[in-house]
């Protein structure tokens, strides 16, 4: 029994060390909203399975991850995790692999966008895009 643990506390270890060398970027698109739970995210694969009217809020890069189920599932809870603090209702995954180019030690790049459903917008969400929007404007440039 106390073997069954240590071997898998040593593989979830491993796991961890191989998912911190990654890296994350997150290109804002839209404003970030109230925080959502990371077990509410959902998760699609394509933008035909999503039904409701959303907006993109970002753009969410995890980069040099191993290609392998384990590190791939934790990076998408990763993903999660960050979409939920920035609002977000769903995430739609993609990923780039770069033994498609011939890599002698592939990594994948996890592609995540993050997606918000206008019909779970409360009144602070409301606010933050109209700031958005209003951000946007002022920071446009005139020809006059």
């Amino acid at each position: 029994m106390k073997k069954g643990l240590f071997v898998s506390l040593l593989l979830a270890l491993a796991g961890c060390a191989s998912l911190n060398t990654s890296s994350v970027d997150w290109i804002p698109i839209g404003p970030e909203f109230s925080p959502t739970k990371p077990q509410n995210i959902e998760i699609v694969a394509s933008a035909k399975e999503i039904t409701r009217a959303y907006g993109n809020i970002g753009l969410l890069r995890i980069k040099n991850l191993k290609p392998d189920r384990e590190t791939l599932k934790m990076g998408v809870e990763k993903g999660k995790k960050i979409a939920a603090s920035k609002g977000a209702d769903a995430i739609l995954l993609g990923q780039y692999n770069s033994a498609s180019d011939g890599s002698t030690d592939p990594r994948v790049t996890l592609i995540i966008y993050t997606i918000k459903y206008l019909d779970t917008m409360n009144a602070k969400d409301l606010q933050a895009l109209d700031d958005f929007e209003v951000m946007g404007i002022l920071n446009e440039r005139s020809e006059d």
